[in-house]
Order: C-alpha cells, then structure tokens, then sequence
C-alpha cells in the first residue's frame, strides 16, 4: 500500500539520489541530476513537498508546489524508478487534496514543464487536466511549459 506523507529531505534526498531514467533525462535540461543534495534542498523549500512511501516506508515519489504569484502555483514532481507504483495514490491525493487545498488559498493556475519525450508524464498531466502551453521552440529547451486553470475561472492570458 503507498502512503502519502509530507516528505522530510532524507526522503527527498533519497529519491533524488535514485533518480528515474526519464526523470533524469528532464532535471538535466535546467540543472545538474547528479546534485541530489540541491535538489532535494530546492524541493524542501517549496511550501508543499510531499513524498509516497511503498508498502515498507521507502520514498518512491516526491512531488510539491509553490506559490507563483497570488493566483499561480508551479508543481513540481521526481521519482525513482518504482516511483510509476504510486501514480494511482498521487493521483488521488492530487485530486481529493492538493488541488483543493490550493484553490482555498486562491490558487486557480498551475504551471509546470515537462520534457517533450516524457510521454508518461505528458499523459498523466493531461489527465489531470494539463495542457500543453509553450513547445520548446518557443522557451528554447526540449521543455514543454503545461498549465492547468481551473474550470470554473474565466482565462484571461496564458503564461509564457
């Protein structure tokens, strides 16, 4: 059974360290993926940093967000590469959690980039209900910028 929790920098640490190929592949466009320690550093400091612990407590899953402005967030997310076994439970804490967590502190945006090649993820966010907003030729990177606006909040622009 996969438990989300808030995550402490051991567990952030932890993963980081243990990074999945493709997760590997996406942090190396913007930062060094064999820096665990800046990584694990950065991912603490965001106001939400939560971790999915596998069935014997190991971290597997960090995931977070951060306040971008009063009505924005970016989220963030690395695995391991047992990491995709808690998909299903980050999910749901996502969805029945964090997302309405953030729209009660007025948060109606949520950005986050995502490597062009990382279908898995392209997927996952445009389930969550993501979508894409800037190719990497127009931020100059093999990033793609996604971001997800509440249903209900009219649009006024999109952010680039």
């Amino acid at each position: 059974m996969i438990r989300i929790a808030t995550a402490t920098f051991e567990d952030l640490a932890h993963i980081a360290s243990w990074l999945s190929p493709v997760d590997r592949m996406e942090l190396a466009c913007t930062r060094d993926p064999d820096d665990y320690l800046a990584l694990a550093r950065d991912a603490a400091q965001t106001l939400i940093h939560k971790v999915a612990l596998d069935h014997g407590g190991n971290p597997i899953f960090a995931f977070g967000a951060h306040p971008a402005g009063l009505t924005s967030a970016t989220v963030w997310g690395y695995k391991t590469s047992e990491g995709s076994r808690a998909i299903k439970a980050v999910t749901r804490y996502l969805r029945d959690e964090m997302i309405p967590s953030l729209r009660a502190t007025g948060v109606v945006r949520a950005t986050c980039y995502v490597h062009r090649d990382n279908a898995g993820s392209r997927l996952w966010l445009a389930r969550l209900g993501f979508r894409a907003k800037a190719t990497h030729g127009e931020i100059g990177t093999p990033l793609l910028l996604y971001q997800r606006d509440e249903p209900d909040v009219p649009t006024l622009h999109t952010m680039h």
